[in-house]
């Protein structure tokens, strides 16, 4: 429970400086703000339906402004996703939610857009990506928990990376797991490489790991050093815990961590 607390304390103290933006499958998207577009070729209507005339054919990344959410959906890739009105160069109509990106990213010359799917009950990131001219391609990650943060960073010190991105779990509750997904992009390809978990049950338990790179404090060059903190606690009354930690080094040879 201590590392949870720790953890939400951080969150709250970046958060005067700098809002982190969480996503899940039940957050709306906001009137008045812009957003852009995930699906390619989207049909922008006259009706929030999609039988009614349309209006024009937008491509992947338009940037539209939402005016307001209406109460027709319709189940979109698993979700049941709300028709929004919008407003794109002046044209008025109305797009489904599913189609439109929860978040754009952009790192020199790569543009990142986010959206959700689920399958079978489980959920997955679908991220859409593009660098310079080249076309979209796609990568699909399944999630832990349903709500989330997105940090883009570069490639903290690896050589055979360009860019980093975690996808960040919001753990407000103990026993929920606090940790992500480390995708790798290299060779204009994103792949999952490495799940943490960080959980914990107040007076009983906690398990942490957390990857260490080379620019961090304690980073050693072109290395990733795994470290896996666990324990429980025995009596409160006198802190009494019981812990034992674990730590490893690996490498990446531009498709995946050695050793394996």
């Amino acid at each position: 429970m201590r590392k949870l607390l720790l953890t939400l304390l951080l969150i709250s103290s970046v958060g005067f400086s700098q809002e982190t933006k969480y996503f899940s499958e039940y957050k709306e998207l906001k009137s008045s703000q812009n957003y852009f577009l995930f699906g390619n070729n989207v049909k922008l209507r006259s009706e929030a339906n999609v039988d009614s005339e349309i209006i024009e054919t937008l491509k992947i990344g338009e940037k539209i402004t939402i005016l307001e959410k209406t109460k027709f959906t319709k189940t979109y890739n698993g979700i049941d996703s709300p028709f929004y009105k919008v407003e794109y160069l002046n044209k008025i109509g109305y797009i489904l939610g599913g189609l439109i990106a929860l978040d754009k990213k952009k790192d020199q010359n790569t543009t990142y857009l986010f959206s959700l799917k689920k399958i079978d009950a489980k959920l997955y990131l679908q991220i859409r990506y593009k660098i310079e001219k080249k076309e979209y391609q796609q990568t699909d990650v399944h999630l832990l928990t349903d709500e989330f943060s997105i940090e883009l960073s570069g490639n903290k010190g690896l050589t055979n990376v360009d860019k980093i991105v975690f996808i960040n779990y919001l753990s407000e509750a103990c026993g929920v797991n606090g940790g992500g997904i480390y995708l790798f992009q290299n060779n204009f390809k994103l792949n999952k490489i490495f799940d943490i978990k960080q959980v914990s049950d107040a007076g009983v338990f906690w398990f942490d790991e957390t990857l260490v790179f080379p620019t961090d404090q304690n980073g050693q060059p072109n290395k990733i050093i795994y470290i896996k903190e666990q324990g429980e606690y025995i009596d409160d009354s006198t802190n009494w815990t019981k812990s034992e930690i674990t730590n490893r080094e690996f490498e990446f040879d531009g498709e995946k961590l050695v050793p394996k």
